[in-house]
């Protein structure tokens, strides 16, 4: 049984506060609709920026669908909520993103899919395309 995090590591050509506003403001335009529940009714994603603030994805028929919590914020540098997304709410894992300086004014993105358990750990193994989704990202934030 894998019990260990997931890490993904991007290097953005844009500086730290874009990098977090990209992720956390624009999260419905770099979001892949395919990882909704209905990709068809896909209207997008919203991260609430406060601590307590929800993370949603919003389907056309359905409404805004809660999928996390929001644990931590710290501008510009460190976002982590729960994730429920693809698992059961009694045991949620977390999901934590941190954004440094890098080279050149760049940054060091790092993305962390963690808190796998005994009780969630069969479902880690939906979550090998995250590259799918984290390199539109990265994609809207070297844009940026």
């Amino acid at each position: 049984m894998d019990l260990s995090p997931i890490t993904l590591e991007y290097h953005l050509r844009c500086a730290p506060g874009p990098a977090f506003d990209v992720y956390v403001q624009q999260i419905g335009r770099w979001w892949h609709p395919d990882y909704s529940l209905d990709p068809a009714g896909f209207v997008g994603a919203t991260i609430e920026p406060w601590v307590g603030g929800r993370v949603l994805l919003e389907d056309a028929t359905r409404g805004a669908l809660q999928w996390g919590e929001v644990l931590e914020v710290r501008s510009a540098a460190r976002l982590v909520h729960s994730s429920t997304l693809g698992q059961t709410r009694e045991h949620p894992s977390r999901i934590t993103v941190t954004f440094q300086p890098g080279a050149e004014g760049g940054t060091l993105m790092t993305f962390e899919h963690a808190g796998w358990t005994e009780e969630n750990a069969v479902d880690r193994r939906k979550f090998t395309e995250w590259p799918r989704i984290l390199d539109r990202y990265a994609a809207l934030a070297d844009a940026a």
